[in-house]
């Protein structure tokens, strides 16, 4: 039987971890207290399906080896989940945003660490309980670090779910890390849900801005972006004159609204709803520290960086 670890099962971490459960593995999930203790009493629920049963513990060293490990923290938890775990993986891939998100697991797990890019939606309700808001795919793909074939034995544990083994991860990790900068930039100073971004000439100014400066740090990099899944298309997005992209982000605000998809609210928004921290290094301070290794001009992420972070709770 194939053994998972779960490191940070907040809301995308228990999707995963049901996921795994649900294909025969034996799942360990390191949770926070509550929600813990409420999966240990009455199992995992996602949505409204039967609870499934998995092995929770607050403790990463009590997780103990596995075939395989999912980071699925906020980054900033990074040092605490992955130095309180002593085990050994064979495999392990993250669910964080940023470009820089396979770095801390090729230090911590060498080739055993893949590239992986979700783009899956979780919210977490009641402590036990995780909703599924995004049925998008996952993209996994060995790094020049990684040992052969090991994105594969991933994506082989998931049976039946929307997985992709890429050759090059690269560009969707780029792809996607450029498209949270803007999203994330301009839902986090504006408080807004997520269609309403794109309604407003203000904010599609704002959020166009971040993606152009996204890929252009890409370019430096040597990393072509592509358009992969969901309606954005970022590499034509950032192709575009801003009146194109203005009209392209405002279709996309409309066919939110039209579909009903009118209370989503991005991580950021769930962090600053809870009074959480956020991740203003992972998702816009490595790409500033790597423009800045290029002599790069990103004023805008540039001062959305310090805006966010001057907005970070401190309690």
């Amino acid at each position: 039987m194939t053994s998972v670890v779960v490191l940070g099962a907040g809301a995308l971490g228990s999707v995963y971890g049901a996921w795994f459960a649900e294909a025969g593995a034996e799942v360990t999930l390191v949770a926070r207290p509550a929600h813990t203790e409420a999966v240990n009493r009455g199992g995992l629920r996602i949505d409204d399906r039967p609870p499934v049963e998995v092995r929770a513990v607050s403790d990463p060293d009590k997780a103990g080896d596995c075939d395989i490990l999912l980071l699925a923290s906020k980054a900033f938890d990074n040092p605490d989940l992955l130095g309180g775990y002593p085990g050994a993986a064979q495999a392990a891939f993250s669910v964080q945003n940023g470009v820089r998100q396979a770095e801390p697991l090729v230090a911590r797990f060498g080739s055993a660490a893949v590239g992986c890019v979700s783009l899956v939606g979780g919210t977490l309700g009641e402590p036990g309980h995780a909703t599924h808001s995004f049925d998008g795919p996952t993209l996994l793909g060995d790094l020049p670090t990684t040992e052969p074939g090991t994105a594969a034995t991933i994506a082989q544990a998931l049976p039946g779910r929307k997985l992709e083994v890429h050759d090059d991860i690269a560009p969707a990790l780029w792809s996607k890390g450029v498209l949270a900068a803007a999203a994330m930039g301009v839902v986090g100073l504006t408080r807004l849900v997520y269609h309403r971004i794109f309604l407003m000439p203000e904010t599609r100014d704002v959020f166009y801005d971040l993606a152009c400066e996204g890929a252009s740090i890409a370019a430096a990099e040597g990393v072509e972006l592509i358009d992969g899944h969901g309606p954005f298309q970022i590499r034509a997005l950032t192709q575009e004159s801003r009146e194109n992209a203005h009209r392209r982000l405002r279709a996309v605000g409309e066919g939110m609204e039209a579909v009903g998809e009118t209370e989503v609210r991005v991580s950021i928004l769930q962090s600053i709803d809870r009074g959480r921290p956020f991740e203003v290094q992972a998702v816009f301070g490595d790409l500033v520290d790597i423009a800045n290794g290029h002599g790069l001009e990103v004023p805008t992420l540039r001062a959305v960086t310090r805006l966010l972070t001057a907005a970070m709770p401190t309690g």
